[in-house]
């Protein structure tokens, strides 16, 4: 084989082996998904432990709010310390003791406060709370320094009432701040939850948009070399074993079986021309015998099957088969809608009777004549669609030669009727009997009717609904009564 000199290019990159290309494009695709989840994870978590620290100080700080309730003597933080102060005062017997352990505890418990606090407002409450506290036992000191009963009483209720009651307000400020600053930790928390989902849905879509890319890529780099190769191998069924092409590839495995293919070639033309040299007319036989042995065919049909499964099928055809697929299932979906426009579901009758049309073109046509006064009524989803299937399945296609299925639509002022005929081959009056006692009581019966006109039923009420007529080898006609203002539910 010949080779001809070419000009300076390029230089392409080393070709790889197609299980390491699939594996790169998986992991580059993911990698950025799997950063967005750590980051996202990172910031969950600091919210979590800002939201944990807030808990923990409220719960620790509602034991000094004015509703707690001490387990061991069901009393307040301010009434145990008043009351023991009080006792010490007047001088009750075995209550001589002031209550310094549970005010030393409540030091240390705003102190302990204070790592876990990072709001200005309530870090300012906890140092007028730590002031308080110091008086409140400086006071108390004071207070047992005072002999006078009438006096003590009155330093009693001049300060350390007063100094307990100022701590359970500056307690509850506090306990104020910090459940604020909570609520708005859980709104920012909310909204980042909003922006994650948002984040990830954008991050998917983009990871999806480049897998498909990278997908689509990789399926031509491969098929695009196996359609040359196949074009090779066809060359050779048909004997032509010279002016082999090397095809282009970036895979390992594809230019293995290239150069395989070349090397079978060559052997094979080799092989005959040997056989040419040394056998006259009489090996004729001999010598399509050795062609039929090495005749490629088996390889042919495996990389032709390959090839349609990857590329598809019968092109423009197949193209316009997809686009009705895609309207009738975009209408099938309307974004969640039950409720759609008469000339969507006129869209999506359409499309169906295409895609059918393309199946049956032989035996099926159809006409549409919806009035455009009519296309903007909000009607039930699959009103139509089912009709023109039953008519096409029960109808034309039991029919011998070709059938029509026609679809109309008249304005009744407040109301409308919707029309599906069909010149299939009709039912007997027991069957047409049957199928109108379904549509009446609901069973299913009917050649799925029955479920349309409870639709009907359930958003126009008593009087819409479906009516069928039908003559033996002659058709059927199934007109629906529709309101023009629905019911929604």
């Amino acid at each position: 084989m010949s080779k001809h000199k070419k000009g300076p290019e390029k230089k392409k990159a080393e070709p790889g082996k197609l299980e390491f290309k699939m594996r790169w494009m998986l992991f580059s695709t993911m990698i950025p998904m799997a950063v967005l989840i750590i980051v996202l994870l990172v910031v969950f978590w600091q919210y979590t432990n800002e939201y944990n620290k807030l808990s923990n100080n409220l719960a620790v700080s509602s034991e000094y709010n004015a509703n707690y309730k001490n387990s061991s003597n069901d009393m307040s933080f301010k009434a145990e310390v008043d009351m023991d102060i009080y006792y010490v005062t007047i001088g009750r017997k075995g209550k001589d003791d002031l209550p310094v352990k549970q005010v030393n505890k409540a030091i240390e418990t705003v102190e302990r406060l204070k790592t876990t606090t990072t709001k200005e407002e309530s870090l300012r409450s906890l140092k007028y709370l730590t002031n308080y506290l110091e008086n409140l036992k400086n006071r108390m000191n004071q207070l047992l320094e005072i002999h006078d009963y009438q006096k003590r009483q009155e330093f009693m209720e001049n300060n350390t009432v007063i100094l307990t009651t100022l701590f359970e307000k500056e307690m509850q400020n506090y306990i104020y701040q910090e459940a604020t600053q909570l609520v708005q930790v859980e709104s920012q928390l909310a909204g980042n939850v909003r922006l994650t989902l948002m984040a990830m849905c954008g991050v998917l879509l983009v990871t999806m948009l480049l897998l498909f890319n990278r997908s689509f890529r990789l399926t031509y780099s491969i098929t695009k070399p196996i359609s040359e190769i196949l074009h090779n191998i066809k060359k050779v069924g048909k004997g032509e074993y010279k002016n082999i092409a090397p095809v282009i590839a970036d895979c390992i495995e594809i230019q293995e079986l290239d150069e395989g293919t070349r090397k079978m070639a060559g052997r094979i033309e080799g092989l005959l021309e040997n056989v040419r040299k040394e056998q006259d007319a009489q090996h004729l036989t001999e010598l399509q015998l050795l062609q039929a042995q090495v005749n490629p065919h088996f390889l042919y049909n495996t990389l032709d099957t390959i090839v349609w499964l990857v590329e598809g099928g019968m092109e423009q055809d197949a193209v316009d088969m997809i686009t009705s697929l895609s309207v009738f299932f975009r209408t099938s979906l309307s974004k969640g809608k039950d409720i759609i426009s008469l000339a969507e579901e006129e869209r999506h009758t359409l499309s169906y009777l295409e895609i059918q049309q393309s199946r049956y073109r032989d035996i099926m046509e159809f006409e549409i004549r919806i009035p455009k006064e009519l296309e903007g009524v909000m009607v039930p989803k699959l009103t139509l669609q089912p009709l023109a299937e039953n008519a096409l399945y029960h109808g034309i296609k039991n029919k011998r030669g070709k059938g029509k299925i026609l679809i109309e639509g008249f304005d009744l002022g407040e109301d409308m009727m919707l029309r599906v005929t069909d010149n299939g081959q009709g039912m007997t009056p027991e069957r047409l009997k049957e199928v109108q006692d379904a549509i009446c009581t609901g069973e299913r019966a009917g050649f799925g009717l029955a479920a349309v006109s409870e639709r009907i039923a359930l958003y126009y009420g008593a009087g819409y609904g479906l009516r069928i007529s039908s003559i033996e080898g002659e058709g059927t006609v199934i007109e629906v009564y529709l309101a023009k203002q629905i019911k929604e539910k």
